[in-house]
C-alpha cells in the first residue's frame, strides 16, 4: 500500500526483544532476514532494515541483510525503556527521548561498517543539532535521522541545522558533504585494532576525580 501511494523507499523496523534464552543468536538473524525477505518479495522500492544495536557481529549481520536485499540499514533502534516509580511500586512507561550522547554508539559502528559495505548508511538516534549530524557524516553516515530534536524544538529547528552544518563546511572549505563523508572511518585507519587500543588508553587517561574526591 506504501508503495503504491507512492513512497521511494520502506524502513523495516525490524524490532524483537529476545528473552527466551532458549532461542539462539542466529536464529533471531534468521528470523529478520525471512522478513526482509518477504517484504522484498512483494515491493519493488529500496528496504531498509532498521536494526538494534545487539547483535553478537553486526558487521556479519549487515552482510547478510545486504544479500538478502536490502538497500541500506538504519542504526540504531531505541528500545522502549520501562521505569519503576519507587512510591507507588508501579512501572512506569514514559517517551524517552534521545540526547546528543546517544549517539556515539551509532557513530562508532558507522565508523566501523563504512567501507565494509555498499548499503546505505543511516544514522538514527542522538542527532540533535549540526555539530551532531557532522560527526555521523565524517563517520560515513549517508543520511541522519531526527525525531527528538523536532518533538523538542519544532521543525523549524532544521533550518538551524543546515545553516550551522553549511558554515562550518564553508569555513574549512570543505567543496561538499561527499568530501568530508566517511573520512573519519575506520576504513581510513591502517591497523583498527592499535588504534582501538590506543584509544582505550586515552579514555582512561583523560578521566580525572572531581576536586575533593578521595580513593
Amino acid at each position: 500500500e506504501m508503495q503504491e501511494a507512492g513512497a521511494d523507499a520502506l524502513e523495516l523496523n525490524a524490532w524483537y526483544l529476545p528473552g527466551d534464552p532458549e532461542l539462539g543468536g542466529e536464529a533471531l538473524e534468521e528470523h529478520y532476514i525471512a522478513l526482509l525477505q518477504e517484504l522484498k518479495a512483494v515491493v519493488t522500492i529500496p528496504v531498509t532494515m532498521k536494526l538494534s544495536p545487539f547483535f553478537s557481529s553486526l558487521p556479519h549481520f549487515v552482510r547478510r541483510a545486504e544479500r538478502a536485499g536490502a538497500a541500506g540499514v538504519s542504526l540504531f533502534n531505541r528500545f522502549f525503556q520501562p521505569d519503576i516509580d519507587l512510591e507507588s511500586l508501579q512501572v512506569v512507561d514514559r517517551v524517552q527521548l534521545s540526547t546528543s550522547a546517544d549517539g556515539l554508539l551509532t557513530m562508532r559502528w558507522i565508523a566501523i561498517l563504512r567501507g565494509g559495505t555498499a548499503l546505505t548508511l543511516a544514522a538514527s538516534g542522538g542527532v540533535h543539532c549540526a555539530a551532531d549530524a557532522l560527526k555521523m557524516l565524517l563517520a560515513g553516515a549517508d543520511v541522519v535521522h531526527l525525531a527528538s530534536a523536532l518533538l523538542l524544538n519544532g521543525p523549524q529547528c532544521l533550518a538551524q541545522i543546515l545553516d550551522d552544518l553549511e558554515r562550518w563546511l564553508e569555513q574549512r572549505e570543505y567543496a561538499s558533504v561527499a568530501q568530508l563523508r566517511g573520512s573519519m572511518s575506520q576504513h581510513n585507519v591502517p591497523n583498527p585494532s592499535a588504534f582501538a587500543r590506543a584509544a582505550y588508553l586515552d579514555a582512561l587517561d583523560s578521566f580525572s576525580p572531581p576536586p575533593g574526591v578521595r580513593y
